[in-house]
């Protein structure tokens, strides 16, 4: 048993369970696996479990093309649904997944909930990652890490992959050169999330959305992507780290690259390849300001260490 399950079954056996967990991870594989297998601890084994049917364990998911939790959503559905006692007598296991697409005022309509369950309920908040869950909720929450990534979609994953895999040598050229590739991908992504978006409104015509909601739902699609475009460089530069630190036979997020990346990371030092890392920080941040990735991803290309 993992260190994760064994400080949780713990909790369980000890009857100190957190009021909520924030469960962190890719929400429809590491998310979802360890939710069940805390139903499946609380609840006893039942195939009603894997299948998201049973009634002592409900599951609730953003809804309708916006793909939000809305206050109307929270105190319709889900704060009822948690004022039930369980039907078997034991836990009742409350799920949300997707918590970080809660809207602020359905954040509010909970808080008082999750402050104070009913006896024996537990609280389970599935993301993908922290950044977008209001502090007041994780606040009152253990955040619980379930391990895996996000994974970029294909085929831009292959792209970025074999982007950072040919790299031979260094020259402000081909730096910028690579910037302009990656933002082509950005780009495409930005077309892709507005396409996406509209589609799935015309297909829901019994829900009308003013032009900033479509806004925030492209943005928001996009943004997602490029998060997973960032992070598959990120997990580069760690498999840099990890080979130059002298481990031959660590794990790498990249095996089938193992030769390449030996290679690369016997031309600098550990500290240039660990300054990889702040500096792509930064990158993230400045995307978050809203800076035109063709401005700046030409600077930190001619500086990254790849």
């Amino acid at each position: 048993m993992d260190a994760v399950r064994q400080s949780l079954s713990h909790a369980f056996d000890t009857g100190r369970p957190a009021q909520g967990y924030v469960i962190v991870g890719p929400v429809r594989r590491e998310g979802r696996a360890l939710a069940e297998w805390i139903g499946t601890r609380l609840l006893g084994e039942s195939p009603t479990i894997a299948a998201h049917s049973n009634p002592d364990m409900p599951w609730f998911e953003p809804e309708k093309v916006s793909r939000i939790i809305d206050v109307g959503m929270m105190r319709e559905r889900i704060l009822p649904m948690a004022q039930q006692s369980a039907l078997a007598g034991g836990w009742k296991v409350i799920v949300i997944v997707s918590a970080d697409r809660m809207k602020a005022e359905a954040a509010n309509a909970f808080l008082k909930t999750l402050e104070e369950p009913p006896p024996r309920t537990l609280f389970l908040l599935l993301a993908d990652s922290l950044a977008e869950l209001l502090p007041t909720i994780l606040s009152r929450c253990q955040i619980v890490h379930a391990g895996g990534e996000r994974e970029l979609d294909e085929p831009w994953r292959s792209e970025v992959v074999g982007l950072l895999a040919e790299i031979d040598q260094k020259s402000a050229l081909l730096d910028a050169a690579r910037a302009d590739r990656l933002c082509a991908l950005l780009d495409d992504m930005a077309e892709r999330a507005e396409q996406d978006v509209r589609e799935e409104s015309r297909a829901n015509r019994s829900v009308e959305l003013g032009a900033d909601t479509l806004k925030a739902l492209i943005g928001a699609k996009a943004k997602a992507w490029r998060n997973d475009l960032l992070s598959v460089l990120e997990r580069w530069m760690r498999d840099l780290v990890r080979l130059k630190s002298g481990d031959a036979e660590a794990p790498l997020a990249f095996p089938e690259h193992r030769d390449v990346l030996r290679a690369r990371a016997g031309k600098y030092t550990l500290a240039r390849l660990l300054e990889n890392l702040s500096m792509l920080e930064t990158l993230t941040l400045q995307l978050d300001r809203n800076l035109s990735p063709a401005q700046i991803l030409p600077y930190w290309m001619d500086r990254f260490y790849l």
